[in-house]
């Protein structure tokens, strides 16, 4: 499929208004089904959501995100399209607010500020370095998406077991390596299914797993978010964290930053971006109303 950058961001808005309106759609069923004194959701209480038809109507608006979200990184590479998921935390804010008539503060706008703009940013630079084509090495596909699983799990036992205030912010990340991980897996089996032979390739079915398997983890783990913090929290850490994981495994594992070697200045402002982006979600999840006593 050729590359068409204009369709690949009309998609890819159109995925973050529905994301944020299943966000929103979701942190209300898992209100409903969870105890206030509970640090997290039991086996039977995580049941009882999922078979919550306000659940399963967010669960809806989540399938339409992730088809636009697919059909976007099939006309664009990762490091344009994933960043750009950042724009569910402002619709998120906005419509959580609408729904609990909360007031957003000031230090909550300058989280999705600097959320914003840290993200953009990212995308920026990714863009002016992307390259069309991804790089398939299966070695790469393969211990790729097992660093990222280390990385996401390490975030899930803080997310179980870590301080109140972070959890849920934890629990987010979490699931927000696994995301920027399957956007690029996405990307991968798409060119793998164009280029090569699949139906016998280990690499191409151990991708097609390793998708399967992170759905379910980052599934739970977003709905544990919900129970410990507020939908723009897990939103903020999704959008921020899975747009940077997206890109580095675009250029690590996908060849995608092939232009960016040996160029220290962009690879110095992705990193600062980076930091500004991680930045205002903390701060989001700082000044959040319903935030954790410090």
């Amino acid at each position: 499929m050729h590359s068409n950058i204009t369709m690949a961001v009309v998609l890819a808005l159109l995925a973050s208004v529905a994301f944020a309106a299943s966000s929103v759609v979701q942190h209300l069923a898992v209100a409903d089904e969870s105890s206030a004194d509970k640090e997290a959701l039991g086996g039977r209480q995580l049941l009882a959501v999922v078979k919550n038809p306000v659940w399963l109507a967010g669960l809806a608006l989540l399938g339409l995100s992730a088809v636009g979200q697919v059909a976007a990184l099939q006309l664009a590479p990762v490091t344009v399209v994933q960043p750009l998921g950042a724009l569910a935390v402002p619709w998120t804010i906005l419509l959580s607010a609408r729904v609990h008539k909360n007031t957003v503060s000031r230090g909550m706008w300058t989280g999705t500020a600097m959320t914003l703009v840290g993200t953009v940013a990212v995308a920026w630079v990714a863009i002016a370095h992307a390259t069309d084509a991804p790089v398939l090495r299966n070695d790469l596909l393969v211990t790729g998406p097992l660093v990222c699983f280390a990385i996401a799990l390490a975030l899930a036992l803080v997310g179980a077991k870590g301080p109140l205030a972070w959890r849920c912010l934890a629990w987010a990340l979490a699931a927000s390596v696994i995301y920027g991980m399957e956007s690029g897996l996405a990307k991968a089996i798409g060119a793998y299914l164009a280029t090569q032979p699949w139906q016998g390739s280990a690499t191409f079915w151990f991708m097609v797993a390793a998708i399967v398997v992170g759905i379910a983890l980052a599934g739970v783990w977003i709905q544990q978010g919900y129970a410990a913090g507020a939908a723009e929290i897990v939103v903020g850490g999704l959008n921020a964290g899975a747009p940077i994981a997206g890109v580095v495994f675009g250029i690590t594992v996908l060849g995608e930053g092939a232009l960016l070697r040996g160029d220290t200045v962009a690879i110095t402002l992705m990193l600062v971006f980076a930091a500004v982006a991680l930045t205002g979600v903390v701060l989001l999840s700082r000044h959040h109303p319903g935030a954790p006593a410090k």
